[in-house]
């Protein structure tokens, strides 16, 4: 199960998929009829348009794939550019991803709480969080809760998420992503994503600051 969900964890990572070609060369024996020659040559010409459309369509979806689990990303942003400061704390959401998960084997299943082949539908929101003051303060970035326009209120997944840290000992910074599944909904579907993130507290558990709240519009 721990090697499942490293694997996951690096699936659910915002790079996109790099999908290259490798050139074919081939050296045709001289003493092949010309026929022969345009036979081969034909079919080669058809090997490589089957891997160039293979190619061009792992572009167009972005698949990440593993002996465990496939993962389709359908829509990405990473520069959503979303920055603020409440209280000594300055926070960033830079980016955004909308996935399909598909669980291969039963252990993946598992992990999401489903059948082998059932489509999980997930959302990845980076963040990161910095201390401008000397002063211990707490800032959970990593509970931030969201509403979609499809009626749902999600946690993130702790178990899924890259965990980030929400005590801040001084001037140090934080980041990693939220995972958070969709229950009742697909990811196309969404248009945008409500962020609610508690305002920042000092080492007397008094409030610094104002809650936060931002609009993600995605599918757009």
């Amino acid at each position: 199960m721990k090697k499942i969900l490293i694997g996951f964890v690096m699936l659910m990572i915002l790079v996109l998929a790099a999908c290259g070609g490798q050139e074919e060369t081939s050296s045709e024996p001289k003493e092949e009829s010309n026929s022969a020659s345009s036979n081969e040559t034909t079919e080669k010409e058809e090997v490589a348009n089957e891997e160039t459309n293979k190619e061009e369509s792992s572009e167009d979806e972005d698949i990440q794939e593993d002996e465990n689990i496939k993962n389709v990303n359908t829509y990405t942003n990473k520069e959503l550019g979303i920055t603020g400061e409440v209280g000594p704390m300055k926070y960033e959401i830079p980016a955004v991803q909308l996935k399909k998960i598909t669980p291969k084997t039963q252990e993946a299943a598992d992990l999401f709480e489903v059948a082998i082949g059932d489509e999980v539908n997930a959302i990845t929101i980076e963040m990161a969080g910095e201390n401008t003051s000397e002063e211990d303060m707490s800032f959970y970035l990593g509970q931030a809760v969201i509403i979609t326009n499809t009626k749902e209120q999600l946690e993130p997944d702790m178990l899924l998420s890259e965990h980030i840290e929400g005590d801040y000992l001084g001037q140090v910074r934080q980041e990693g992503h939220n995972v958070y599944i969709l229950k009742n909904s697909a990811v196309e579907d969404l248009t945008s994503i409500e962020i609610r993130i508690s305002a920042p507290t000092n080492s007397n558990f008094d409030k610094v600051g104002e809650d936060v709240k931002h609009v993600i519009e995605v599918n757009k």
